[in-house]
């Protein structure tokens, strides 16, 4: 593997497993070098060490981490002073399996929902609106936590790898018909976690639009500068 000198991080703007690693990247201070993709035209060199070919994509001196959730967990061990992994420390199994559930069993019906279209000639697809109540079931017991604990993030209080995994995933769904998700009444604690989120200064730092990486341009470095 060729040495870098820099973290790389082959990501999608608007993809939510891209936000994510971007976020803990944020948090952990960590500087590294911004490689923008475009979906149908993947840059060879995130191919060559990364067969996926999905992204979040980070490339490292000794190992490559194509999978979120490795990058936000590297990303937390290296840098961690705002106390991030909490829950990952105190529950390490209840933390993982609620962001588990979220990526695959609620995922699953999110893009039945939001991309009904793709899987009309499914024959597991059970129409877009019931994939919406299904996938609103599984945010419930979001619901729940936030609105019986009076609490503005998921753990003790205090933003961590739970809400920083989990709501990139959220605000996709919301973002299909927001009127219907934000009017809501089964969801009115999950949308004022999800707008609090949303509305602190990391998202749009890290949502900022970065033009399709190409290799004869000069690098883009990522460098949260977060006080600490």
């Amino acid at each position: 593997m060729k040495i870098v000198s820099t973290p790389i991080l082959y990501t999608f703007r608007r993809c939510p497993f891209a936000i994510r690693a971007r976020a803990a990247l944020y948090f952990s201070n960590t500087k590294f070098e911004i490689r923008e993709i475009k979906l149908n035209d993947k840059p060879k060199e995130m191919i060559e060490v990364s067969k996926k070919g999905t992204v979040p994509v980070l490339v490292l001196n000794n190992k490559v981490l194509d999978e979120s959730m490795e990058i936000i967990i590297w990303a937390l061990e290296y840098n961690d002073k705002l106390n991030l992994l909490n829950p990952y420390i105190k529950k390490k199994k209840e933390t993982l399996d609620l962001i588990s559930k979220i990526d695959n069993k609620f995922k699953y019906h999110l893009d039945r929902y939001k991309y009904s279209s793709r899987y009309e000639k499914d024959n597991h697809f059970k129409g877009k609106y019931i994939h919406r109540n299904l996938a609103e079931s599984y945010l419930l017991e979001i619901e729940n936590t936030l609105y019986t604990k009076k609490n503005t993030y998921l753990f003790e209080n205090r933003i961590s790898i739970l809400d920083i995994s989990i709501f990139p995933l959220v605000r996709q769904f919301r973002t299909a018909d927001l009127e219907w998700f934000k009017s809501n009444p089964k969801l009115t604690a999950v949308n004022r976690w999800l707008d609090k989120i949303t509305n602190l200064d990391f998202f749009n730092i890290i949502m900022k639009k970065y033009k399709p990486w190409k290799k004869i341009n000069s690098p883009e470095l990522f460098s949260s500068n977060l006080k600490i």
